[in-house]
């Protein structure tokens, strides 16, 4: 959808429930909103994984030390074989924020 159609949709209050902007997407001229993955990567000073069997209401158990750096983090599941252990698994930062995984 253009910017231009979206606009124009979240102006009509009829129909502007069932669109929501994207992360980024300017909402006015020169404005722009920082995603919750950019802001959590911007504040992050270390890394580290955590596991959930249950999705829903459920808490993630950090099941790992910290890094330094994502990708670490990210070798850290491939070595362990956890996407295969674990229904969920997630990078989060050092102050809580998830930055990957589903």
């Amino acid at each position: 959808m253009s910017y231009e159609k979206a606009m124009k949709h979240s102006n009509n209050p009829r129909k502007s429930k069932f669109y929501q902007p994207v992360l980024g997407m300017p909402f006015k001229e020169g404005e722009r909103v920082e995603s919750r993955h950019s802001m959590a990567i911007r504040i992050a000073t270390s890394f580290n994984v955590r596991v959930s069997e249950i999705y829903i209401g459920s808490e993630f158990k950090q099941v790992s030390q910290e890094f330094n750096t994502e990708d670490e983090a990210v070798d850290y599941i491939r070595e362990n074989d956890l996407e295969l252990k674990h229904k969920h698994v997630r990078i989060y930062n050092n102050e809580g924020m998830h930055v990957s995984g589903w």
